[in-house]
């Protein structure tokens, strides 16, 4: 079965987690590491012969164009991340569009590529905010990767949707395609099992057994990793709170070789990939 690998492309320094220890208006004066990690991650995309798709913030679109060129050159789906890595229930409708468009007009004058995808920042949009994503329509968004099914305190609202994909439609128009982060059921609840610090966490034995579950249940994986977790020796930041800082650092020398062993043993595309597998 056809699985998803994705990759949010992002500074160490831009993640939600850490956001309170970060200076946001002072972006630029931190050390960029972004192009040296994600070098890594086509690096291995390479040898195991797989294509992936990168959401890319506007913001490292405009600052490393070349990166950007570079990531569709080799084949692999450019898509939306916004702007600026902003949590979208925090933004008016208004500026959730114009940080959409801005997106997408750097990304696509970038590539010459037309962007389909978009994923939140950090999850962060709700499963019942029709207008965010009648927006993203609007803006030729044709699929939408940032529903995470289970409770969690940033996440937008999302515990009971479907955990296949499935289509978001306003009355009987379907509006997008949705493709909910993978989660298990275990022990009676849901747990992630596909991505982030959990992919970390998780010993590989733990990993395998949810993604052959997901299989079995007729689902794809989808795998979501960000440059930074390639970076052991990234600058540590403080003030972020002891949680927000554990799950950020946990494991990060051990990303590299388990997204390895993951790739020798189930079948990867990116989210283009899979939808023209349906089709076939």
């Amino acid at each position: 079965m056809k699985n998803i690998l994705s990759f949010d492309i992002e500074e160490y320094f831009q993640v939600s987690g850490l956001e309170a220890g970060v200076d946001r208006a002072g972006w630029d004066k931190y050390e960029s590491r972004v192009e040296k990690s994600t070098q890594i991650i086509l690096r291995i995309l390479l040898t195991k012969n797989v294509k992936a798709t990168f959401f890319v913030l506007g913001w490292i679109a405009e600052r490393y164009k070349e990166l950007i060129k570079e990531i569709a050159e080799q084949g692999h789906e450019i898509a939306c991340h916004g702007y600026d890595h902003k949590l979208i229930y925090n933004m008016p409708s208004d500026q959730f569009r114009d940080d959409i468009k801005r997106t997408i007009d750097i990304l696509e004058s970038v590539t010459g590529r037309k962007i389909q995808g978009y994923r939140a920042p950090s999850f962060s949009i709700s499963a019942d905010d029709i207008e965010r994503f009648k927006i993203l329509s609007r803006l030729g968004i044709t699929y939408d990767s940032s529903l995470f099914p289970m409770k969690h305190f940033r996440y937008g609202k999302a515990q009971s949707i479907p955990l296949k994909p499935f289509d978001i439609k306003n009355g009987d128009r379907v509006i997008l395609k949705e493709f909910p982060i993978t989660v298990v059921e275990f022990l009676g609840k849901r747990i992630p099992a596909g991505g982030g610090g959990y992919f970390r966490l998780f010993p590989n034995w733990f990993l395998n057994r949810n993604f052959k579950k997901v299989n079995n249940d007729n689902r794809p994986v989808i795998i979501y990793l960000h440059p930074w977790e390639f970076d052991p020796n990234q600058p540590k930041i403080s003030g972020a709170g002891y949680g927000n800082t554990f799950r950020h650092y946990l494991n990060i020398d051990k990303t590299k070789s388990k997204l390895e062993m993951v790739l020798d043993r189930l079948e990867f595309g990116s989210f283009q990939d899979y939808i023209q597998s349906l089709s076939k």
